[in-house]
């Protein structure tokens, strides 16, 4: 059966943090994708005491092994248990693509868990719910058009892009994702949440145009705003220092202040 590893990776800890940032990956990525995150963290975040944690899905990186799973919502339950035994603190999270609807059922069960989000950033995804977004059933495409689609995005390093056995190892988790996601964009079930949202989408995003980021304000009471960036569908693993500046900017001021760095 293999050995479970969790879902919850911490990629820059901190002893007493303040703040949590958890970075949940796209279709087929890995918790290491937000390596790169690591450096420009405290100066993204000065005097707060933050940690950076990343998503690792079943069936990805570590997981290999693992069976993916088919929904969204045993994702979430699994992350969420995780986060549960973590040292408390406030939540950001960041959903990149598919890791947008992990997210959205992220924040809908960390009340009920005692955990507080207190912002959700939706990267390049549209939101659920959303009637202007065309359905769609990517996830039975044949193997060799779904991947060469992947590779076209930009979702697969150039230099494995030809390796065979490489495809073959990662198209299982990379569908499973993209048919979960699928279902979850086309649930009828209206996503409501408290927490505030900030829509993250790119000038150059070939799947996710910039009218999708005005939709995520109707799936909370909270604050709702849209940032628009260069570069297309991945640009969150681009420029992270901006990026992470930027969302330190939106990171309501009560979350940041409760811990220096230094304590």
């Amino acid at each position: 059966m293999g050995v479970h590893r969790g879902s919850v990776r911490t990629l820059r800890g901190h002893p007493h943090p303040g703040l949590r940032l958890l970075a949940l990956p796209h279709s087929g990525g890995r918790a290491e994708s937000f390596a790169g995150w690591r450096g420009p963290l405290p100066a993204a975040f000065p005097g707060t005491a933050v940690e950076l944690c990343a998503a690792q899905y079943p069936g990805h990186g570590d997981r290999l092994a693992e069976p993916p799973s088919e929904g969204v919502g045993p994702i979430a339950d699994e992350i969420v248990a995780d986060l549960a035994g973590l040292p408390p603190a406030d939540l950001v999270l960041f959903g990149h693509s598919f890791g947008s609807a992990v997210a959205c059922e992220v924040a809908r069960r960390c009340p009920g868990a005692g955990l507080r989000v207190v912002l959700l950033v939706a990267s390049s995804a549209w939101a659920p719910g959303d009637p202007l977004r065309n359905p769609r059933a990517e996830h039975l495409l044949p193997d060799e058009e779904l991947w060469a689609r992947l590779v076209a995005l930009g979702g697969i390093d150039p230099v494995l892009a030809d390796e065979t056995e490489v495809r073959d190892l990662m198209l299982p988790a990379l569908r499973a994702d993209i048919a979960a996601h699928e279902r979850y964009l086309a649930c009828p079930d209206r996503v409501s949440l408290t927490c505030d949202i900030h829509a993250c989408v790119a000038r150059d995003d070939p799947l996710v145009p910039v009218r999708a980021g005005r939709h995520w304000g109707r799936l909370t009471t909270g604050d709702t705003g849209v940032g628009i960036r260069a570069g297309g569908h991945f640009h969150a693993y681009e420029q992270p220092a901006l990026l992470l500046a930027d969302l330190a900017r939106r990171v309501p001021a009560h979350a940041k202040g409760g811990r220096t760095a230094h304590e």
